[in-house]
C-alpha cells in the first residue's frame, strides 16, 4: 500500500466530484453562498434567484454532459449508459458468496451460505458443561420462534450484525407460531 501511496496521486472525492461538475457551476456555487451570506441586506428574492440559477445550470450541464456521453459512447459504452437508466434496487446488504467463489442465488445456497460463513463447525472431542446453574439450560424451539418473531426485522442485535430479518427468513415455523 506504501507504494501506491507513493507513486499514484490522490484524489479527494467531495459532492461535486461530478464529471458534469465545471467552473461555471462553481462560480454560480459561489455567487449562492454570497446571496446567503448579504440576504439582509439584498434581500431573500436575490437568494432565490441565485439557487434558481445554480439549479437550472446543474440541469443544463448533467443533460449536456449525458447527450455528449451518448454522442462520443463506443462499443460496450452504450450498454454502460443502458445500466444508468434502469433504476436501481437499494440493498442493505452484501452479496452472498459460497465457498467456491460463486454468489447464492437460490434458497438453498443462500442458506448455506449463511450457514457456512457465521456458524463454525465445532472441535473434535466432547464437551460436558459444568453441572448446576441456569447457563447450560437447553432452549427450546417454541421459545425461540416467539422471540424471534417479536424481534424487529432491522435489530441486529449479536456481535456479527446479522439481522432478525435474516433468520426469520431461514426460521422453520411450527403449526403454532
Amino acid at each position: 500500500m506504501g507504494t501506491l501511496d507513493q507513486h499514484a496521486c490522490q484524489k479527494r472525492w467531495c459532492s461535486r466530484s461530478k464529471r458534469w461538475w465545471n467552473p461555471e457551476l462553481r462560480n454560480l456555487r459561489k455567487a449562492l453562498g454570497k446571496a446567503r451570506r448579504g440576504w439582509r441586506v439584498a434581500g431573500i428574492s436575490r437568494v432565490q434567484a441565485a439557487r434558481w440559477e445554480l439549479r437550472r445550470a446543474i440541469r443544463k450541464a448533467k443533460r449536456d454532459c449525458w447527450n455528449r456521453f451518448l454522442r462520443e459512447g463506443k462499443g460496450d459504452d452504450v450498454w454502460t449508459a443502458a445500466g444508468y437508466t434502469e433504476p436501481r434496487i437499494s440493498r442493505t446488504g452484501q452479496a452472498l458468496v459460497l465457498e467456491d467463489g460463486s454468489v447464492a442465488e437460490g434458497h438453498y445456497d443462500r442458506e448455506q451460505a449463511i450457514v457456512a460463513g457465521h456458524f463454525p463447525t465445532a472441535p473434535p472431542g466432547g464437551y460436558d458443561p459444568a453441572p448446576g446453574g441456569w447457563a447450560f439450560r437447553q432452549v427450546e424451539g417454541k421459545l425461540v420462534g416467539t422471540l424471534l418473531g417479536k424481534a424487529s426485522n432491522t435489530s441486529a442485535p449479536g456481535d456479527d450484525w446479522i439481522s432478525a430479518g435474516i433468520f426469520k427468513v431461514f426460521w422453520q415455523w411450527d403449526d403454532e407460531g
